[in-house]
């Protein structure tokens, strides 16, 4: 299933991949996402999140109540003007589910635009796509939160 999402900062795209590499920030966005547990690094080319939270109810029968996410971003070099891409690999534990985007971090918007662009599979006999399609909102929506907390953190920083 194709994914796409944008975040569109109040900020210079240095600032903006400072802000997304910054540990303090991606335990914000933990915290704001109602993760039961988390465990954050951050590097300006390297990102890991390892978060534990509540289980979407369309895959509950299948992992129970809890699921443990594992995030990995890697950023390529930023170019003259402080753009850069990277790659997004996000996997559930325990679960045949994959998230492969690539990230386009550029000026633009207000500031900056980040575009998330990529496939979700979840690969389970018959019921895969059924699936993705319950489950990726829930994907999706971590990007909502990560706007609305670095509209936040960067408010606070001005």
């Amino acid at each position: 299933m194709q994914i796409q999402a944008r975040n569109d900062f109040a900020a210079d795209a240095l600032t903006t991949h400072a802000m997304l590499t910054d540990p303090a920030f991606l335990a914000q966005v933990c915290e704001a996402s109602g993760d039961l547990d988390y465990r954050v690094d951050g590097v300006p080319e390297h990102t890991a999140v390892q978060r534990t939270l509540e289980a979407p109810s369309a895959v509950r029968s299948l992992l129970g109540d809890r699921l443990t996410l594992l995030q990995e971003i890697r950023w390529n070099a930023a170019d003259a003007t402080g753009a850069r891409t990277g790659d997004l690999e996000l996997t559930v534990q325990g679960m045949p589910a994959r998230a492969q985007l690539t990230i386009d971090l550029r000026a633009g918007g207000r500031g900056t635009v980040v575009d998330f662009v990529g496939e979700f599979t979840i690969k389970v006999p018959l019921v895969g796509r059924s699936l993705e399609g319950k489950a990726a909102p829930a994907l999706t929506a971590g990007f909502d939160v990560q706007q609305q907390v670095g509209d936040n953190w960067l408010a606070e920083r001005s």
